[in-house]
């Protein structure tokens, strides 16, 4: 059974929106917890666990996870940053409505937007939401992972 790094694939899903980078000398995009030299404007991705995979239909080798990440869009202190901050927010939660990447069956949101919290101990400006993804696995030597839509996965 192979896991995904939910946090890196959010994030890279994020960087494509045109919403941050990866790399270079100063990312904008943290998957997973971001060291304290991070940038004021910045958005981390932090897997905040799942359910335990599920056998998908009876004998076919597959398992489905669903894991929820949370999406931290942290601001400047300068005037004006908490709505620049809510824009990107939105911008992100935008970004990852109603997506079938490659390798998931769906990744969504699951709040209706994001919303905002107090300030960090440094005064900057934070938004946050959850986001919801599903993705198969072979847990049997010899299973194919098929690509499907989301019509073809049970809901809870």
């Amino acid at each position: 059974m192979r896991l995904r790094d939910i946090e890196l694939d959010v994030a890279t899903l994020l960087e494509a929106a045109g919403l941050g980078t990866l790399s270079g000398d100063t990312p904008t995009l943290y998957p997973g917890p971001f060291p304290t030299s991070a940038p004021d404007e910045m958005i981390a991705v932090i897997d905040a666990g799942g359910d335990p995979p599920e056998k998908y239909l009876a004998d076919t080798g597959l398992s489905l996870h669903r894991d929820t990440v949370t999406v931290l869009v942290r601001g400047t202190r300068s005037p004006g940053s908490d709505k620049e901050t809510g824009d990107r927010a939105r911008a992100a939660w935008s970004a990852l409505y109603d997506l079938q990447p490659d390798g998931y069956v769906r990744v969504e949101p699951t709040e209706g937007r994001p919303t905002r919290q107090t300030p960090d101990d440094e005064g900057r400006p934070r938004w946050v939401f959850s986001v919801e993804l599903e993705y198969l696995s072979a847990s049997a030597p010899g299973a194919v992972v098929p690509q499907l839509s989301p019509e073809d996965v049970p809901r809870r």
